[in-house]
């Protein structure tokens, strides 16, 4: 409600006064309580899984150091894999190049932090420097067999390309 103010010649807003009532609190959710009935939940979801707490403990630091490991990775190693692989796609084969031959490439673009060693026409080792150590990738006629830790030459044998394993649709369905 506006009323004038005659003593000021102005227009003031009237509100009426909240009554306190004293004795009577607020009710309020405080946050720690909901974190902590949040981590009692989880503990209790826990113990009911197939190895409790330390597995899903365990499978939280595996998840994680994959995070970082992933976070951690030169990019240019995806690249230069990208490359090999579509190279293999289109020819058949992965080219052996020398460092200057890749250099005037202008689709290798993955910089000098890639170390490529060829094996034969059928793969090759990518090499780079992450920031927990060097990791090598397997490339197999087309295939990124995924990442070793340390600097891993070519395997010996490609059927069974130790320390890289071949992923098949019944692994994978296995492991999820």
């Amino acid at each position: 409600m506006v009323a004038p103010d005659p003593a000021r010649g102005t227009v003031t807003d009237e509100r009426p006064r909240r009554r306190r009532r004293y004795g009577h609190r607020r009710s309020s959710i405080r946050p720690l309580h909901v974190v902590g009935l949040l981590l009692l939940g989880w503990l209790a979801w826990a113990m009911t899984t197939p190895g409790g707490v330390s597995a899903r403990i365990e499978d939280s630091s595996d998840t994680i150091r994959e995070w970082l490991w992933d976070a951690t990775t030169d990019p240019g190693l995806k690249r230069a894999a990208n490359y090999y692989n579509t190279r293999f796609r289109a020819e058949g084969s992965y080219p052996k190049m020398t460092a200057e031959e890749i250099r005037e490439d202008p689709n290798a673009g993955w910089g000098i932090g890639v170390e490529v060693n060829w094996c034969s026409n059928q793969a090759l080792v990518l090499q780079s420097l992450t920031g927990h150590g060097t990791i090598s990738r397997l490339l197999v006629t087309g295939q990124d067999l995924g990442d070793v830790e340390g600097e891993v030459g070519c395997p010996a044998d490609l059927a069974n390309p130790a320390p890289w394993q071949y992923h098949t649709a019944e692994a994978e369905s296995s492991e999820g």
